[in-house]
């Protein structure tokens, strides 16, 4: 369960803001949505940084006031989160910044598919300029570009954001400092980093760019470590990036170029911003876009972002060795063990309510919960309205909404709990995560202790590994929205979010009988 800071140290008062609900939460610090005392419809975002448990893991206060000190510096960029204020208390360092109420970029790609190609030459093009901008104005390199760390404001627009592992390459006379240090996550560092070269962080930044565009157009990455012992990357650097297979045949000839412009080992053979401000799928303009490159129409965005992201339910999308799930026919993982570091187990969440916002479930979950009015109609629409339900239909069904900051791996139900967590639990054993207990047998005990309202909302704890065998965990939570309605919530907690939108996706399929859909 995470850490509830606010328990541990009372919030500072921060003059003329109201805070809100919490929504998001890390290791050292969580955010919380805000709005002015006079103006509630003045939306402002304030991170908390918990310096205490910073100090615990060896960051020094001047550690973490470096990240808001450099995010401040680059603060006048249309496509960098904007850094309004900050101060210290006693116990925290907190940082005001805009709101990026269009939610993160990475709950919007489609693993193994991508995005629509305008969609991706959109945000390469905002995400170019954010770099162009850090490097030439100021003089700092971003060094851990990934979708994670790329927001969207209400109209979609990119807001390049976490500074952590930003550092200011230039130094006053002009000339570049060489960087030797290890930073950035594996499948966006560039070589020069893995190999522990002397190295300049600006060079690095252009190489991630190049990465997560791979990532944007295919939905994967192109390999999991830039190094020699990886067999994906070694292949690319033996053909010198020619390469034509795999998820490299989904690229057509002007993206292969750019690609392979950028994605060069040797980084003096890199092109530079300038250069590849001057490529032609650069240069090609976006329908929904104005000169400046800002969304003049956010719904087309929305809904071409959206034509991606698609979860068939069909017979055909199940793999043969799944249909057994359907079948009742359960792989015999279950432990009366504790899960350790791999499986799954139920508990009661008492603090879900604070970690999540009702924007990010989708849902007021107070209000329907304390509503006994609602009724099926009112659900019905709601339910249709949700960019997350409009995932599971067809596209020529969807009615196409502006981008909200509510994540995309939930789904509703009005199947009774026990036929839930039944089902729920078979599909965990088939995808071959144990289950400790079991989810039927943990969820009558804690509604003999409590009652069957009061024990949710109710949280599956997952542990498991991803293909590249990396560790991939996060929070499978049940609301009980009203008595035939419950929301099924998927938060990732460490690892791929492409590999947890793969997991959402395996256990939803296994799972659709579950899901309703209007």
């Amino acid at each position: 369960m995470s850490v509830n800071f606010s328990q541990k140290s009372p919030l500072p008062r921060i003059k003329h803001l109201q805070l809100g609900d919490t929504v998001g939460q890390g290791s050292f610090a969580f955010v919380k949505r805000a709005c002015l005392e006079t103006d509630p419809n003045t939306v402002v975002a304030v991170k908390f940084v918990h310096l205490p448990t910073c100090a615990k893991h060896g960051l020094s206060e001047e550690d973490v006031t470096q990240e808001v000190i450099l995010q401040s510096k680059c603060s006048g960029h249309p496509n960098v989160l904007k850094v309004i204020d900050c101060n210290l208390s006693r116990d925290f360092l907190w940082i005001i910044m805009e709101m990026a109420s269009g939610g993160d970029l990475f709950d919007k790609i489609e693993p193994d598919v991508g995005v629509d190609a305008e969609v991706a030459r959109f945000y390469y093009k905002q995400l170019i300029n954010a770099l162009d901008y850090l490097h030439r104005d100021c003089g700092i390199a971003h060094r851990d570009v990934k979708p994670e760390n790329i927001l969207l404001d209400r109209n979609g627009n990119l807001k390049l954001a976490d500074f952590g592992l930003a550092s200011k390459f230039r130094r006053k006379d002009g000339t570049k400092r060489v960087c030797t240090d290890t930073r950035g996550s594996l499948p966006y560092m560039a070589p020069e980093i893995v190999y522990s070269r002397g190295y300049y962080a600006d060079l690095t930044d252009v190489w991630s760019c190049g990465i997560l565009l791979f990532v944007l157009l295919t939905g994967e990455t192109p390999w999991d470590i830039p190094s020699e012992e990886d067999d994906h990357f070694r292949e690319f650097w033996v053909n010198r990036g020619k390469l034509t297979s795999g998820p490299w045949a989904k690229l057509d000839f002007t993206e292969l170029n750019l690609l392979r412009k950028i994605l060069q080992p040797e980084p003096t053979e890199r092109y530079s911003l300038d250069q590849l401000k001057s490529h032609s799928w650069y240069t090609n303009p976006t329908a929904f876009a104005n000169e400046a490159g800002i969304c003049a129409n956010p719904r087309m965005l929305s809904e071409k972002l959206m034509s991606r992201l698609h979860i068939s339910l069909n017979d055909d999308a199940i793999p043969q060795n799944n249909l057994k799930i359907f079948n009742g026919e359960a792989p015999q993982h279950t432990s009366t063990q504790p899960a350790g570091s791999h499986g799954a187990h139920l508990q009661r969440d008492f603090s879900c309510m604070e970690k999540f916002a009702a924007s990010q479930l989708g849902v007021s979950y107070q209000a329907s919960h304390e509503s006994a009015g609602s009724d099926v109609l009112y659900w019905s629409q709601h339910i249709q309205q949700d960019m997350a339900t409009q995932q599971f239909c067809e596209f020529t069904e969807r009615n196409a909404s502006f981008l909200n900051p509510a994540k995309l791996t939930k789904f509703y139900s009005t199947q009774d709990v026990g036929t839930i967590l039944n089902t729920l639990e078979l599909a965990l054993l088939t995808l071959k995560i144990p289950v400790s207990t079991g989810l039927i047998r943990s969820f009558s005990k804690l509604t003999q202790t409590c009652g069957h309202e009061d024990v949710f909302p109710l949280t599956i704890q997952v542990k498991t590994k991803d293909r590249k065998g990396w560790d991939l965990s996060g929070n499978i939570t049940l609301f009980y929205l009203e008595r035939y309605v419950v929301l099924l919530y998927f938060n990732r907690r460490k690892g791929d979010p492409l590999e947890w939108r793969r997991l959402f996706r395996s256990i939803s399929v296994l799972c659709r009988d579950l899901i309703f859909i209007p």
